[in-house]
């Protein structure tokens, strides 16, 4: 337990001299951290973000003598902890006033307030903060943690790092009043090297050592490492600080900038912190492309890229849990401290008592339900709070108690250097058995959990949420437990094999193989790489978007974050059907090529798509005034709209209807097809004969011969331009024709899109079965049929959905199709047969003077579809019938693949997208039943429609499309036309990243991150010679693909599959900008450069071994001291 209790410590006496009056909670506190003269320019101070530190205090012995002779006289009067006032000048005092400035920023306390936790009871440790609550009377204490969804693991960033150099143990902190003076005398005990005391014997120690000492004369060692453990501090809090006005300056610059806008900031300068290696003599301030390669990031040139580097600064990433995936032990990749393949099957086959014929699992498994944790919780409550159910589970005894004993079994040695293990290493030998006893090859490949596949192309098209039933399903039946126990199986699985999974706050629409899928897998591993392993379970789902949508800022970089869209550029490919999975499981460089190839042409199709929307329906005013400024190259467009032509001859004039206007547009006059020659002149403000109107109708005044002249001469050039004008009507026609082909091409890759996101058994009943296409249309009411015009019919006809009938294997489905609406539904509550072409009624009509006869009127049924949503832009609803409809079949049946010898028909996975029955089926849709008729689209184009009905036809929201695009989820601004903000999207060149610097492929890195104006997609291709090293990223048991995960393990040697790979260096630059990430992101994972050298082999691996007792273990890459369990085979080098 710790010894800072959050209530007795807060509330412990303190010395009269540090009593000091309480700003009550949530209420104003004076502001010492506001620093005016740093205003970021040009925004006044005012307006600047607030820094969180003052400047560190000089220190001074005399300080450290004073806080020496407080310790020793009434700070250890007692065991329990207590307070301790830090003198002015203390070397601890830096330290102390940054915890102190970092607890009582506005952000801090208001979360604190949000949580109804009184301020002054608040307890902050590594990973966690507790507070009392006081409700009706009653106080309750309140824990929130890192990884859970409460926001602390974002608000407490900066008091994290203050409280990390202050709480060496992790006992915990107490909350520090912004006047108060005191802080935790086992904490100043820490800092000073002194083990605070936990027992009386303990504490006659500590006052004995203090009775010794003397702290003006603090050892170097002692002084050192306390300043350097505060000024890291400082310098974390600085940094993130300095990111916060840095970023002010630079959206302040771009704020009204279109992406495309070039910006200058060569003489932009912004704030800058104390402690950054800019502030030379005192500089508050540093030009902006400074501070940006400060920061690792370079000087952008344009908005777009101001933008991206906003992103980057805007991004973060939680800390990693102490747990990680719940795999530690059992990683993919052998490195110091992981189980042996021998210790993994020892712990698969471990049981729990000696009963024959007891399933080990199931054995093991009863743990789970310690506490009550199963009887007293929902299967949706475990699921949703798993990880503090599982907490729950491990921090049991029994739990607990049996990891150290199977730990003991295996000769385990610890980070200790020891058996002796600690509680997280106690847990993580249950987790390995838990998950081992349950698959024996635990944590296997990626996307496996005990056999099922998650991304298998069955899961195509289905919500993340039916999936994680389905895995929930398989490890119950797989256990024979309480289903309950399902939830807190498939999150431990699930936390190695798709934490994506894991992720908060995931769109329920979200359909596996889709781009937003894609794009949530990629920002969830660069959390998962990024951060450490379990860090994406912290974060939202807007989060782990917004590092899908960060650019790289170098080429090295690239190839790092191009490294991490590999395995879902692969599962893409066969859950789409390009390639048919193997027998091994196992993917190759031509499954890559192949998948590459059907992304690119894809993409392709659907950027033809976006641009088809994008273009407006021409119109003739569209028309006329493009043909006009051709021939009127000298005038703007505002010129070209106010120029008005004048009838030439006075004679027509006088002879004119008053009806008819002599002053017209030049616009409409060219549009209504009176602009011929020989008639008009341009009017001008001294165009002669076009003032002074007749005053009577008699009045025959005629132009003098100048006059005259100069009209003929206006005449004859006005003429000279008619001449190159194209004849209005039928260019119109030719233009609408082809934008109407131009959206059925589009429409028809989007219909198709559409189809390949369906699931599995859809697509394949639409690609093997017979398909039948209908339309649905409203009855003609009172008209015979003999009396139909085919106009009539086709006003009725529901343009904007077609109906689908599958018959496939006996089963017959149906499907609504809404191209417009980017919609397919299936229905499920249809009949097997419809009734088709309505019902006949005879009755009589009488035509002229002859005896009434018998005719034939069609009349439709009430029909369980919502017909609104075929004939306008409303979502169809479930449970709506509709009264006269009548159903047409559309074209003849598209008949079904052969049947097998079994009378049944293939159940290949078919790639949908580019079949030729997909295609089939949107054209029949599309030519038979296009949205659009093409007299109405005419007419509009005409410009015969009321004003308010002449708006863009059925124009669809590009971020609609843009969402279909492989791997790009931009938002789009159609009215600027430029992207307000792109994702990454998954367009990788893994081949071209990893050979960055080899021979010719060189430039293959800038080429791989490219821009392809105007869409944010980057260009897409595999080298050819790039192609022969893919494999080494392509199948993550290999070892490369856990290469970079790995490295800061200390495990640097390169896989067996990369040994023949043209230049291994490549990954040299990788490792390096790696850690440039996670430096970025201040996550400390450094690779220990000593493990460099290695005296011997074990699995292939060099590593460093050292011996204990008859066995040899590897070194622990932090400490050198032995860990894991026995090396089996170890090979020193002088015995190789």
């Amino acid at each position: 337990m710790s010894p800072v209790s959050p209530i007795l410590h807060a509330r412990s006496p303190i010395p009269l001299a540090l009593t000091v009056t309480s700003a009550p909670i949530g209420g104003p506190i004076p502001d010492t951290r506001v620093r005016n003269r740093r205003a970021a320019v040009p925004e006044p101070a005012s307006a600047a973000p607030p820094w969180t530190l003052q400047p560190a205090p000089a220190t001074s012995a005399e300080a450290d003598h004073q806080l020496h002779t407080a310790l020793s006289t009434s700070a250890l009067r007692q065991l329990a902890d207590s307070s301790v006032q830090i003198p002015h000048g203390a070397t601890i005092r830096p330290g102390f006033e940054a915890l102190r400035s970092a607890f009582n920023t506005a952000e801090m306390r208001a979360w604190v307030a949000s949580k109804g936790m009184a301020l002054d009871t608040v307890v902050v440790k590594p990973d966690s903060v507790s507070g009392w609550v006081v409700d009706s009377g009653v106080a309750t204490q309140k824990t929130f943690t890192l990884n859970d969804t409460s926001g602390w693991w974002q608000v407490s960033t900066r008091l994290r790092a203050a409280a990390a150099a202050l709480d060496v143990a992790g006992n915990g902190l107490a909350y520090v009043h912004p006047e108060s003076e005191g802080l935790s005398r086992n904490a100043v005990l820490q800092g000073y090297g002194i083990p605070p005391p936990h027992t009386a014997d303990e504490l006659q120690t500590v006052r004995q050592a203090l009775s010794t000492a003397d702290w003006s004369a603090l050892s170097p060692e002692v002084k050192g490492r306390l300043e350097q453990r505060n000024l890291r501090a400082r310098k974390v809090i600085d940094v993130m600080d300095e990111r916060v006005h840095l970023a002010s300056t630079l959206s302040e610059r771009v704020r009204h900038l279109s992406d495309e806008d070039e910006v200058l900031l060569a003489d932009v300068q912004t704030p800058i912190s104390r402690t950054s290696s800019l502030a030379i003599d005192g500089a508050d301030q540093a030009a902006v492309s400074e501070v940006l390669a400060s920061h690792g990031l370079s000087v952008p040139k344009t908005a777009r890229e101001v933008r991206n580097i906003l992103r980057w600064l805007d991004a973060a990433l939680p800390p990693a849990p102490a747990l990680g995936d719940y795999a530690q032990l059992i990683a993919r990749q052998w490195a110091p401290g992981v189980l042996s393949d021998a210790d993994k099957r020892f712990v698969a086959e471990l049981s729990d008592d000696d009963t024959p014929g007891n399933k080990p699992a199931v054995n093991l498994l009863r743990v789970l339900d310690i506490r009550g944790v199963l009887a007293l919780n929902s299967a949706g409550t475990l699921r949703a709070e798993a990880d503090r159910f599982l907490e729950q589970v491990l921090n049991s005894p029994v739990a607990l108690n049996w990891g150290r004993a199977v730990a003991r079994n295996r000769q385990f040695q610890g980070a200790s250097g020891s058996d002796q293990l600690s509680t997280l290493e106690a847990k993580q030998w249950v987790l390995a058995a838990i998950m081992l006893q349950i698959d024996p090859d635990a944590p296997g490949r990626p996307g496996t959990i005990a056999g099922y596949d998650i991304y298998q192309p069955a899961n195509n098209g289905r919500t993340l949420a039916s999936v994680r039933t389905d895995i929930e399903t398989h490890l119950w039946k797989k256990t024979s437990l309480d289903p309950k126990v399902a939830p807190l199986l498939a999150h431990l699985f699930l936390a190695a094999a798709a934490p994506e999974f894991l992720i908060r706050d995931v769109p329920s629409t979200l359909r596996m193989g889709s781009a937003e899928w894609a794009d949530l897998r990629l920002g969830v591993t660069f959390a998962e790489r990024q951060g450490g392993a379990g860090s994406s379970r912290a974060m939202s789902y807007p989060e782990i978007m917004a590092l899908a949508r960060l650019d790289a800022r170098t080429a090295d970089e690239a190839a790092v974050l191009d490294n991490h869209g590999v395995d879902v550029l692969l599962d893409w490919g066969l859950m789409q059907g390009v390639y048919a999975k193997t027998a091994d499981g196992r993917y190759t460089p031509q499954h890559y090529q192949q998948a590459s190839e059907a992304f690119q042409a894809q993409r392709e199709q659907l950027l033809q798509a976006l641009m088809a929307f994008k273009t407006p329906l021409p119109t003739r005013r569209d028309q006329a005034v493009a043909n006009l400024q051709k021939v009127f190259p000298e005038l703007s467009g505002p010129q070209l709209q106010a120029l008005q032509v004048y009838v030439a001859d006075p004679d027509e004039r006088r002879n004119m209807k008053v009806s008819e206007p002599k002053i017209r547009s030049l616009i409409e006059t060219y549009m209504t097809g009176d602009l011929v020659r020989d008639r008009w002149m341009l009017l001008e403000a001294d165009t002669p004969g076009a003032t002074g109107a007749a005053r009577t109708p008699f009045s025959n005044a005629r132009p003098s011969r100048t006059e005259q002249a100069a009209i003929v001469k206006n005449v004859r050039a006005l003429n000279a331009r008619i001449k190159r004008l194209p004849s209005l009507p039928g260019q119109v026609v030719s233009e609408v024709d082809g934008y109407l082909a131009s959206l059925k091409q589009g429409l028809g890759i989007t219909t198709k899109r559409m189809i390949a996101n369906l699931p599995l058994a859809d697509r394949q009943a639409l690609e093997y079965g017979a398909v039948e296409l209908f339309t649905l249309r409203e009855q003609i009411d009172g008209v015979p049929t003999l009396d139909q015009t085919s106009a009539q019919v086709e006003a009725r006809r529901g343009r904007k959905g077609t109906l689908i009938r599958c018959d496939y294997n006996g089963e017959i489905s149906y499907f609504e199709v809404f191209p417009a609406k980017m919609m397919i539904v299936k229905r499920t509550d249809l009949p097997e047969q419809l009734v088709l072409g309505g019902t006949l009624e005879e009755t009589q009509r009488t035509y002229g003077r002859w005896a009434p006869s018998t005719v034939l009127l069609q009349n439709g049924a009430v029909e369980p579809f919502d017909f609104t949503a075929y004939t306008s832009d409303a979502s169809p609803r479930s449970d709506v019938s509709s009264a006269g409809i009548i159903i047409d079949k559309l074209g003849d049946t598209l008949p079904a693949a052969p049947a097998a010898a079994d009378g049944r028909v293939s159940a290949a996975v078919p790639n949908s997208f580019a079949s030729p029955r997909s295609q089939a089926i949107v054209d029949r849709i599309l030519q038979g039943n296009f949205i659009h008729h093409r007299d109405s689209v005419l007419k509009y184009a005409q410009g015969q429609l009321p004003l308010e009905q002449q708006r863009e036809v059925s124009q669809r929201n590009d971020s609609i499309l843009l969402s279909m695009i492989p791997f790009v989820g931009a938002i789009v601004d159609l009215a600027k036309g430029n992207i307000i903000e792109g994702t990454r999207g998954l367009l990788i060149d893994t081949a071209g990243a990893f050979l960055g610097g080899a021979g010719t492929a060189v430039r293959s890195l800038v080429k791989s991150t490219k821009v392809v104006a105007p869409f944010g997609a980057k260009a897409f291709r595999v080298l050819e010679k790039g192609v022969s090293v893919v494999s080494a990223f392509l199948n993550p048991v290999d070892g490369a693909a856990d290469l970079l995960v790995n490295s800061a393990k200390g495990v640097l040697a390169l896989p067996r599959a990369l040994n023949s790979a043209p230049n291994v260096s490549a990954f040299a630059n990788m490792l390096a900008a790696q850690e440039k990430l996670r430096t970025f992101f201040g996550v400390h994972a450094a690779i220990d450069r000593a493990v460099a050298t290695h005296n011997g082999h074990h699995q292939g691996v060099p590593i460093r071994a050292v011996q204990m007792g008859a066995h040899w273990y590897a070194a622990n890459p932090e400490s050198g001291l032995p860990v894991g369990t026995p090396l089996e085979g170890y090979r020193p080098l002088s015995e190789a």
